[in-house]
């Protein structure tokens, strides 16, 4: 009316003004119990109780404030009368409170243990909820859980919104998740929160998406027209910094005082609403992911996104907001687990949750999904993408070329460091005939099972019950190293270092979450290889005398790995390394075969980080073309990369013959030092400074003699720092230096 008057005064003079004002509280009671009267009985009990009369005055006040007494009440009744008849008026029922919750609960989505004082609520459940759906946010769980808990309470202002918060961190956090998951858990779904992506409401003209049309005739999808229509809602305003500041103070009502006014003088209630604004101020993260653990902190500290927001918004702003809660970078950790969560998802879908197909995951498939999955600037939404991409694309094709596996065969999904890989594998197939002519080695090789070794398994497997064996017996010694008090007392007492004042904005905090990410990554691995080592063994694994070696290699691999990253752990080792590769000069050897052998030896150390597995990115690469001697740098990670890579550092000879027993003597140096826990920083030469910087802190010791190579006239190669000798050369440099005993 007053919004009439505006546009047209003379309205005032022509038209009486009556004002019809909410009845008071007794008034209401007394009407509430006129209506009941008509559908009770003259004989039996009454249609509603004056207890429960009272109860759902006052559910009426609290829940349903957005329509006037006595209005508000008498729908109440009616609705809940309604339901418990089927819609006969002449149907004889009794509301009880019960009856009231429920059809409360239909009206305002409020899940019963709200809505009902005499039910408690789990807090327990509660946060194990939010942990499921969100992960890695512990700050943001506990202050949702606090919140459900003031409102299942009944302590929250009735003046203004359930919750006023400001989400802050870098993308792909898990934001927008947690308030569909609040969403979903407090008004029974996700489609209950109102998403407005503040980036387009710069100008004057987008209000009308807030507050409406002036035209009444208009049909209308702004933010209060949808709160009029279901006023128990989650309102997500995303990045809410980059509205126009005249936007930010239109808020400032619905912080202060849980409502909103149209552009036809309506008002719509916020009361009932909990309001999460996003934004990533001062959460900026430099673009790709960095190599090696825990450097997805890099760029970020809760300090600079605190600072960010006090110097963008007023402090009469800052001061209407509940809580701050800041959203850290995902972990690797947190990474892994929610790779997993996608992964069973995707296993649900149509077409493979009806098969009865076993599947496998190698480590290798998980590390590559991550890598394509997960970036520091992006967090984690480029995972779905990847997942369809880089998984269902090959399987999708398997699938319709009937590929399925029969029996006892299961799916092996593993990558080769470019693609994922999937397989069927028959953990039950027949052993290959062997040729009369290869009898006697195969049976001087199942003599020689007694004294297999691990790293024999990883080169040739050959599907024995002695590998089997073996490879049982290292799984075991893991199971129970993790499972040891000192291992769980090291990885608690890394974790309490978290929450200790100032953690998160000291230089320590890079070296005390790598080291539990690494410790985390671990574990996972070991559960991988105890589930594929159990799926090895296949229906009859008393009686069996042969084993898949397709099978057993990776497994044989995988356990490789671990036990090594494990020994450098227990020895304080550093995890990752940068590695340097320098053609010798002078020594009476052409420059062009210094080059050449320095090269061949950056090929092999490349072959070995790609069948390890490892992260490598190559920093510097220079010479060899007749400018000066070639020279590789290279950063690699993984597991125990600096353990087996530190055996290298030394002088690589190769020894050429020039007639006699005498021999040309071409010379390479490899240096290997460790990588900063630190962060190298935003600049894209800034991890080749920081490997730059690692190296010249190192001072150059006597340099050892660790590998002689030779050729001709018959190929040999001898290592004096692992103390082998062997003829396959080409396995040397085709990346297997680490295995060969």
């Amino acid at each position: 009316y007053e919004r009439l008057v505006q546009f047209k005064p003379r309205v005032r003079t022509a038209l009486e003004t009556h004002r019809v004002h909410p009845l008071g509280d007794q008034e209401t009671l007394n009407l509430a119990q006129q209506w009941a009267a008509r559908y009770s009985s003259s004989e039996g009990p009454g249609l509603i109780s004056q207890p429960i009369l009272h109860e759902a005055f006052q559910l009426a006040q609290q829940y349903l404030g957005d329509k006037a007494a006595p209005g508000n009440l008498l729908q109440f009744l009616a609705l809940t009368q309604t339901r418990l008849s089927g819609g006969n008026a002449s149907a004889t029922v009794q509301i009880s409170l019960d009856d009231l919750l429920v059809t409360l609960s239909q009206l305002t989505g409020l899940p019963i243990n709200i809505l009902d004082d005499r039910q408690e609520l789990d807090l327990k459940a509660l946060r194990e909820y939010f942990q499921q759906r969100v992960l890695g946010q512990p700050e943001a769980i506990d202050c949702l859980v606090e919140r459900v808990a003031m409102i299942k309470a009944g302590l929250t202002d009735p003046t203004r919104p359930q919750g006023v918060f400001l989400f802050a961190g870098p993308t792909g956090t898990g934001k927008t998740e947690i308030a569909k998951t609040l969403a979903g858990f407090l008004f029974g779904s996700p489609d209950r929160m109102i998403r407005l992506d503040m980036s387009e409401f710069q100008t004057a003209e987008s209000l009308r998406r807030i507050l409406g049309e002036y035209d009444e005739l208009l049909s209308s999808t702004a933010l209060v027209d949808q709160i009029r229509k279901q006023p128990f809602s989650v309102v997500l305003l995303d990045e809410f910094e980059k509205a126009n500041p005249g936007i930010w103070d239109l808020f400032l009502q619905v912080f202060d005082d849980g409502r909103l006014t149209d552009r036809r003088g309506n008002t719509a209630d916020f009361r009932h609403c909990i309001v999460i604004m996003t934004s990533n101020l001062g959460a900026m993260i430099p673009r790709g992911t960095s190599i090696g653990f825990a450097k997805e902190e890099a760029g970020f500290t809760p300090g600079s996104v605190e600072k960010a927001i006090e110097q963008t918004f007023r402090k009469e702003f800052i001061n209407r907001i509940d809580r701050l809660v800041i959203f850290h970078p995902l972990s690797r950790g947190v990474m892994r687990e929610i790779l997993h969560k996608e992964l069973n998802a995707v296993l649900r879908r149509r077409g493979l949750r009806n098969r009865t197909w076993a599947v496998e995951w190698d480590d290798s498939a998980i590390e590559f999904l991550l890598a394509k999955g997960f970036t520091a600037d992006l967090g984690a939404r480029p995972l779905k993408r990847a997942i369809e991409r880089y998984l269902l694309s090959p399987l999708a094709m398997t699938i319709v070329n009937h590929q399925v596996p029969e029996g006892d065969q299961f799916l092996f999904v593993r990558s080769d460091g470019q693609r994922i890989e999937v397989e069927f594998v028959d953990p039950d197939a027949p052993k290959e005939e062997v040729h009369e002519a290869m009898r006697p080695i195969a049976e001087a090789s199942q003599a020689a099972e007694r004294r297999l070794r691990l790293e024999e398994i990883v080169l040739d497997a050959r599907g024995t019950p002695g590998e089997v064996e073996l490879l049982r017996q290292c799984y075991d010694r893991l199971v129970a190293l993790m499972e040891s008090e000192s291992w769980q007392q090291k990885k608690q007492a890394t974790l309490s270092q978290t929450s200790s004042p100032g953690f998160w904005s000291s230089p320590e905090r890079f070296t005390v979450l790598g080291l539990v990410e690494y410790m985390d990554r671990i574990e996972e691995g070991l559960r991988a290889a105890g589930s594929l080592l159990g799926r090895l063994a296949g229906s009859s694994p008393t009686d069996r005398k042969h084993f898949s070696p397709r099978l057993l290699q990776p497994l044989a691999h995988q356990i490789y790995l671990l036990e090594a990253a494990c020994a450098g752990l227990a020895k304080d080792r550093p995890r990752d390394a940068f590695l340097l590769v320098e053609a010798g000069r002078g020594s009476g050897v052409p420059p062009s075969l210094n080059n050449k052998f320095a090269m061949q030896l950056g090929q092999m150390y490349r072959r070995w980080a790609a069948k390890r597995r490892m992260e490598l990115e190559v920093l510097q690469e220079m010479g060899g073309d007749g400018m000066g001697p070639y020279r590789l740098l290279m950063a690699v990670s993984g597991f125990a990369a600096f353990s087996i890579l530190e055996r290298e550092a030394g002088l690589h000879i190769f020894e050429i013959p020039k007639g006699g027993k005498s021999f040309q003597h071409c010379k390479v140096r490899v240096r290997v030092v460790a990588q900063p826990d630190e962060p190298a920083g935003e600049d894209p030469q800034a991890l080749l400074a920081q490997a730059l910087h690692a190296l010249a802190q190192v001072s150059d010791a006597k340099l050892t003699i660790v590998r002689r190579y030779r050729e001709e006239p018959s190929p040999l190669v001898r290592d004096a720092v692992r103390r082998w000798r062997t003829g396959r050369l080409d396995r040397v440099l085709g990346g297997d230096f680490d295995l060969i005993f």
